[in-house]
Order: structure tokens, then C-alpha cells, then sequence
């Protein structure tokens, strides 16, 4: 019969074996575009959607679409998301960086692995790949046909070297996320708490630019899983737009820094 050893590392269906130590590896995604657009929003409104455990920085909506290829541990092989995070202090540890309200990517595997492993709040939906033409990039974001979420950045300014340079030294993003996972039959949860999730970033070019959001609520026929976190997020007003970026970039996912905070 099949036993479970407390050095491995397991995924399920975790009956067919695992691995030695950590499990999380060659998280390098060598081919990464960027569209990225913020703005400021309501704080109280906010903050209905971000863990108590967590102290908000600045009341800012960051949505960052990733066309990402090149990613190592799927042999090569590509996927696309779309990232909506805050920034955020971790109170208990002081630990700051960006807390991610919701991510949408398009392929299982990333999905599955970072729900379970790192509790990045990892969901499904369809994300074409982004189009660039004529100095504007556009993006979006749909469920069985119907988009939900649009993004438009209008580029003004490439990014120079001294730009790139800088934008580098800051380096490593430290994303964070809340693990849940709920009891089986019953309320409450199994495993509930807050996640880090570095990330380091390298960016080879870029420009900025003027975005703009458009969300647009579905009904919960046309999306029942997801129709009240579109509807949370599309409530969330516009105050004022931040600069926009549209980039390319290396990431290398840093698993073995990633750790529950307490």
C-alpha cells in the first residue's frame, strides 16, 4: 500500500508518488510582455476585500496582464493571466508588497499549483494574447464568450536605459496571498493564513503610458463561480489613473523563498 513520507514533497493525486524536499523549481519564465494599469480607488471599499491580517499601503487597483512564454517547469510551454493586486503591510511581520485580490490565468497546471502550494487566489478564464499596434496595447479578459475586463494603454514614452536600470535595482516583488482551504463536509477551514510568494523581476524594455479599465458585470448565469468578484471589483470607483507600462521581461518565481506568514 502506498505511504506517505513527511520529506517529500506530494501534489495531487499524491498516490502516484512525489519528490524529495521542495517541490518548487526552475520557476524561470524566460519570455514575459507586460501590460500593466493602475489606478487610485476608495479605501474603505477596498479594504472590504483584504484580510485583516493585512494593513493597506495605498488604496490602488494594479492590474497586470502577463503573456508568459518560456515558463520552465512546463517544459517551455506558455500561458496568459491577468493579476489584480494592492499593496499591502503584513502586520503580524511587517513583510510589504502586493496583495493579490484575484488572478486569472488560462491553463490549469499554474492555476492548480499556485491555489495549493502558495495560496495565490488563482481562477479561470479565457485570455487571448494582447494586441500592440500603432504605439496603444490592448488586453482583455472573458468567460465562455463574454468579456468581463478590458484593458487599453495608449504608450507616450519608451523607457531608457538608465529607466530599465532602475526599475531592475528594485528587483524582487513580494507577492502575497491567503491560503484557504475549507473542511470537507462541514464549515470553517483546514488551512487558513497568509502566504509570500516572491518574485524577481528583470525588465529588458519598456514604455509608459495612459490606461484606461473597463469592467463589465455578468450576471450569475453567465458566470456563476465568478459574477460577485467581477461585480466587487467593477464596484471599486476610479478615483484617478496611475502611469501605465507596457514591458518585457524575465520573472523567476522564487518558490524557495515562499513561506506562510505569521
Amino acid at each position: 500500500m502506498f505511504h506517505f513520507d513527511d520529506d517529500f514533497s506530494y501534489r495531487m493525486p499524491a498516490h502516484f508518488g512525489g519528490v524529495r524536499g521542495g517541490d518548487l523549481h526552475d520557476l524561470q519564465y524566460d519570455d514575459v510582455t507586460s501590460i500593466a494599469i493602475s489606478y487610485l480607488t476608495d479605501e474603505d471599499q477596498l479594504a472590504q476585500y483584504v484580510p485583516d491580517a493585512f494593513e493597506i499601503l495605498e488604496p490602488s487597483v494594479n492590474i497586470e496582464y502577463q503573456k508568459c512564454c518560456g515558463v520552465q517547469w512546463m517544459g517551455g510551454g506558455q500561458y496568459t493571466l491577468v493579476a489584480v493586486m494592492t499593496p499591502v503591510r503584513h502586520l503580524s511581520s511587517g513583510t510589504v508588497g502586493a496583495f493579490a485580490l484575484v488572478v486569472w490565468e488560462n491553463d490549469a497546471a499554474p492555476i492548480l499549483g499556485g491555489r495549493e502550494d502558495t495560496g495565490i487566489p488563482k481562477i479561470f478564464a479565457d485570455i487571448p494574447d494582447y494586441h500592440l499596434l500603432g504605439g496603444r496595447a490592448t488586453a482583455h479578459v472573458s468567460y465562455e464568450g463574454r468579456a468581463f475586463l478590458e484593458l487599453d494603454l495608449q504608450l507616450d514614452k519608451e523607457l531608457t536605459v538608465e529607466e530599465i536600470a532602475t526599475r531592475n535595482a528594485a528587483g524582487r516583488v513580494d507577492q502575497m496571498g491567503w491560503r484557504h482551504i475549507p473542511n470537507v463536509g462541514r464549515p470553517g477551514a483546514a488551512l487558513s493564513h497568509a502566504t509570500l510568494y516572491p518574485v524577481d523581476v528583470t525588465h529588458l524594455s519598456g514604455s509608459i503610458g495612459v490606461g484606461t479599465v473597463t469592467w463589465t458585470k455578468m450576471e450569475y448565469l453567465q458566470n456563476p463561480l465568478q459574477a460577485h468578484i467581477i461585480a466587487a471589483l467593477a464596484d471599486l470607483p476610479v478615483v484617478e489613473y496611475r502611469e501605465g507600462v507596457f514591458a518585457k521581461m524575465v520573472t523567476h518565481l522564487r518558490g524557495d523563498l515562499a513561506r506562510e506568514l505569521v
